[in-house]
């Protein structure tokens, strides 16, 4: 079966020759020239804003609650937006006239959701226009379970039925996996659920936070070292290759311990027939939790197809696991490298960096020319939310369901571009940062680390990938708590039933001895709990507030509404 299967692959595997345009002789990083004495270019694969349309547009998109179900699940969800845009979507009149009636707005939109091959209809209802995150639960145990994707394709109409909308997506309904282990992404909040043994087979919210691991020098010398790194309670580790013939032994290591991994083909991921024979591998450990595929492609200039003939190649033997990939640009061919993956990592290093000069290369860096470390980056902790920020705007302008991102941050130094190993206040800032613009797991680069940044981030990680603090960030997106006059507090908050969580990251070097007060969107009756932080804070209806804020706090703080 394999050597069928590895055959149809490799016919795939000749479509690869499709190279990155600005690829020549020159030393390049993000389409850049970066060595001294190289020619000033312009880089090619800038994505920017679509032009707006010419008249207000209705924007309808739907997706199913989770990139997969299994046919142990009985009942599913479709998402479903109606957001007016700018970028996207079919006209909207406001006006509508329904014979008989007087003159109308057209506030709801009516609309089916059908199996398009059989046109069974597995939703029908309305949805307000101009909102978004609307679920619908159906049956989906009508279904027959298989390997194949349902075409789903929700049709629209106002209520005079002159104006119609469309929209199209794919819905997984596998057979069950009962080996091994199973992991499904939230399509409504980005998070990850995870089943195995150890969960009895049913899926839980999951949040990886840890770390790109050594494996050749570190990992494959001994299974006291994996015990090591687990006992500082990460929630997974990311081998990094290349592996030696002892992966299996490792690997059957995890399992016991079920110490969740991310599995990484870097190096392989575009010898497509390597990439049939790890995925065969790997699929079935009850520790796997997702593929890693490119690292830094965008940097690099892989081929613009190479992701996704990787993508096509693992899901094919699996579509059980997500798979992933870490962009490095801040802005190079985002549309092609983001297609090959179901989630985005982002890698901004901006500690101890210069951004204008590297010394390295001893050249100037700016949009067109230079490598200084962190593309396009500034060398503040803001880098990191920036960059977060920027996938989810790329992925609005091209009018995708976002996917969801994780960070990387920085945990090391040295290569003449960084000249320090970040302090653990600047740790724990950029991993809420992160966590407050968005990211649903966090693995950061690279362990062996410091005893000091291990122990900081094993904190952390106990705290951001356990309960409560697990039940906000994989529950809920995050919402944004804009402090007027202060631009180095980043405020977000997360609402799950009764309770808000709500995440403060102190960006300001130097502490401060006058109050400082954080203005809620919301009221409180109380404060539930303070997972994170040193912080007292006061409540008072809508309003949160302490005497003094020491530089580079964090802090979360849980209020019952």
């Amino acid at each position: 079966m394999l050597v069928a299967a590895l055959a149809a692959l490799l016919a795939v595997q000749g479509a690869a020759a499709l190279q990155a345009t600005t690829t020549t002789d020159i030393p390049r990083w993000c389409g850049k020239p970066y060595e001294s004495g190289s020619p000033n270019s312009i880089p090619s694969g800038w994505l920017d804003a679509p032009e707006p349309l010419a008249t207000q547009s209705l924007y309808v998109q739907v997706e199913p609650r989770y990139n997969i179900y299994v046919s142990s699940e009985k009942t599913g969800s479709f998402i479903v937006d109606a957001a007016l845009s700018q970028y996207h979507g079919q006209p909207y009149h406001q006006d509508i006239q329904v014979p008989g009636l007087a003159s109308q707005l057209f506030t709801d939109l009516y609309f089916t959701i059908t199996v398009e091959s059989t046109g069974q209809v597995l939703v029908a209802n309305a949805v307000t226009v101009n909102t978004t995150d609307n679920l619908f639960d159906f049956d989906i145990s009508l279904l027959e379970p298989r390997f194949d994707a349902y075409d789903i394709k929700l049709y629209g109409l106002s209520l005079d039925g002159l104006q119609v909308y469309t929209a199209t997506t794919q819905l997984y309904y596998l057979p069950d996996k009962l080996t091994g282990s199973v992991t499904k992404i939230d399509n409504l909040n980005g998070g990850l659920l995870f089943k195995n043994n150890a969960t009895n087979f049913e899926f839980v919210p999951f949040f990886a936070f840890g770390f790109y691991t050594n494996y050749g020098g570190y990992l494959e010398l001994s299974l006291e070292n994996v015990k090591a790194y687990y006992d500082l309670g990460y929630t997974a580790i990311h081998p990094i290759p290349s592996f030696s013939a002892n992966l299996t032994t490792i690997l059957d290591y995890l399992d016991e311990l079920n110490l969740l991994f991310q599995y990484d083909m870097r190096g392989t991921y575009t010898n497509l027939t390597s990439v049939a024979e790890q995925v065969t591998m790997v699929k079935d450990y009850s520790s796997l939790l997702v593929y890693y595929t490119a690292d830094e492609p965008d940097g690099n200039q892989d081929p613009l197809n190479s992701t996704s003939l990787a993508y096509d190649t693992i899901t094919k033997l699996d579509k059980y696991h997500p798979i992933g990939l870490a962009l490095n640009c801040q802005n190079y061919y985002f549309e092609d490298y983001s297609a090959g993956a179901d989630y985005l990592m982002e890698d901004a290093y901006p500690i101890g960096i210069n951004a204008t000069f590297s010394k390295k290369w001893d050249t100037p860096c700016n949009v067109t020319y230079g490598d200084c470390g962190c593309d396009n980056c500034v060398g503040e902790l803001q880098d990191v939310s920036n960059r977060l920020d920027d996938f989810a705007l790329y992925q609005e302008y091209l009018g995708q369901w976002p996917k969801p991102r994780w960070a990387v941050p920085q945990s090391f130094d040295g290569e003449e571009y960084w000249s320090r190993d970040p302090t653990v206040n600047e740790t724990w800032v950029m991993n809420q940062l992160a966590v407050n613009h968005g990211a649903k797991s966090i693995m950061l680069w690279t362990y062996p680390t410091t005893d000091v940044l291990a122990a900081a981030n094993s904190q952390q990680s106990k705290v951001l990938a356990n309960s409560p603090a697990l039940d906000f960030v994989t529950g809920a997106k995050p919402k944004a708590i804009p402090i007027k006059g202060n631009d180095l507090l980043d405020v977000s908050y997360w609402t799950v039933g009764k309770q808000i969580m709500v995440s403060v990251v102190n960006l300001d070097y130097a502490s401060t001895s006058s109050a400082v007060t954080i203005p809620l969107p919301f009221w409180a009756s109380s404060i539930a709990s303070s997972p994170w932080g040193s912080i007292e804070w006061d409540l008072s209806g809508n309003t949160l507030t302490v005497q003094g804020l020491d530089a580079l706090a964090t802090s979360l703080v849980i209020l019952n509404v």
